[in-house]
């Protein structure tokens, strides 16, 4: 079944599921998108930081976008990240993407090796016009410490350049400076869990969020609640979900993320080495706060 592409909504980060000796495992991908739809999320991101995607070799990230986009099956858009440092790289990831069936890309900006806000802007610019397919901007400073600011992503809307960004870094002055800039021509998600409703408040298309990987349902709602009107119930939506977005934090990210998946019942194994696993006690906490949470009746986890 078809549905038309529209980038709006709860959109899931996807873990990327691994066997035990640590490759991509595809039948476990292939169930995790049957629960992230099941569940009712708007759209799936694989490949982004929840994702690991900079642990993966390249025959992992390829196989990670076809089978996801395969078994996703146009029930709902999926925007594939293709970050790297090589701008070579990122156009091959770019093509595989939309070869595979994809309905968008997602970008940061270059990293380990710094630019200047102009080059930001050259980057972005050249890569629309050498792709074929939406591109997303992929704004999470803490990890790749570039920041793509304001006044270029004003620029990139103004010549609709770009289709959208995902904002992650809690930081609302900012977040509402990007909404003035790009005055409805792109898309704005946040990528700050904690923030779901209060982009949507300020006229935001939605969010990508690590725990809708944990609770799909229950993310979903924020924007689903939302968008019927009833705003007392999207905040509780977001309240409620407070010690999920706590639990996933935990650790070495997304070690945190993996558990508390395990925890309501989606088991994606563990991190990619030499990302750290969560210690005993680290478990521990995740188990309280999933536990804390009600989700998926985890109130029942032992």
């Amino acid at each position: 079944m078809k549905v038309k592409q529209k980038f709006e909504g709860i959109w899931c980060p996807m873990a990327t599921p691994l066997a035990k000796d640590h490759s991509f495992d595809p039948e476990a991908a292939r169930a995790l998108v049957e629960f992230l739809i099941d569940g009712g999320v708007d759209g799936l991101v694989p490949l982004g930081t929840t994702g690991e995607f900079a642990m993966l070799s390249d025959a992992e990230r390829s196989e990670v976008t076809k089978v996801v986009v395969d078994q996703a099956d146009q029930r709902v858009p999926v925007i594939v990240g293709v970050s790297d440092p090589s701008f070579a790289k990122v156009l091959s990831y770019s093509k595989e993407a939309k070869d595979a069936g994809a309905d968008a890309i997602l970008a940061t900006p270059p990293y380990y090796f710094a630019t200047t806000s102009e080059g930001l802007y050259y980057y972005y610019r050249g890569l629309s016009e050498a792709v074929e397919i939406p591109l997303f901007v992929y704004n999470i400073p803490e990890w790749t410490h570039s920041f793509v600011p304001p006044d270029i992503i004003k620029r990139l809307a103004d010549e609709n350049l770009v289709a959208g960004m995902k904002y992650t870094e809690y930081n609302f002055l900012n977040l509402l400076k990007f909404h003035e800039v790009a005055n409805g021509k792109m898309a704005i998600f946040t990528g700050s869990d904690a923030l779901a409703y209060s982009n949507l408040e300020f006229g935001g298309s939605g969010a990508v969020i690590g725990i809708s990987n944990v609770a799909p349902r229950e993310s979903a709602k924020i924007f689903d609640e939302f968008k019927a009107g009833n705003l007392d119930k999207a905040r509780e939506a977001q309240t409620k979900l407070l010690p999920v977005i706590e639990a996933i934090g935990i650790g070495k990210f997304p070690a945190g993320v993996k558990e508390a998946m395990k925890l309501v019942g989606m088991k994606v194994g563990e991190v990619k080495p030499p990302l750290a696993p969560l210690s005993a006690e680290e478990k521990n906490q995740v188990r309280a706060l999933i536990q804390r949470s009600g989700i998926n009746g985890s109130k029942k986890i032992r």
